[in-house]
């Protein structure tokens, strides 16, 4: 089952965190390894991508999380219009 709770929102804003610093650590050493090791650092950029992109993700999912929770709490859920 689907965990709607504050905590787990929580936690993947906290994951979403998580992998922005990774995400811009890579980028870091990616642009001190330029010269050296073209590979390695095309390497580092891609996992870089994949965090930010993570990041991305996990954020859009709180915030539907959030949005669910909310239309629940006020007896929306499922309404339109």
């Amino acid at each position: 089952m689907l965990d709607f709770s504050p905590e787990a929102v929580q936690a993947l804003r906290t994951d979403a965190r998580c992998n922005d610093t990774i995400a811009f650590s890579l980028r870091a050493q990616a642009g001190s390894e330029a010269d050296a090791f073209p590979a390695v650092r095309d390497a580092l950029l891609a996992t870089a991508d994949r965090h930010l992109r993570l990041a991305v993700h996990q954020r859009a999912l709180a915030r539907a999380l959030d949005d669910a929770r909310n239309a629940a709490r006020h007896g929306t859920m499922g309404k339109t219009g």
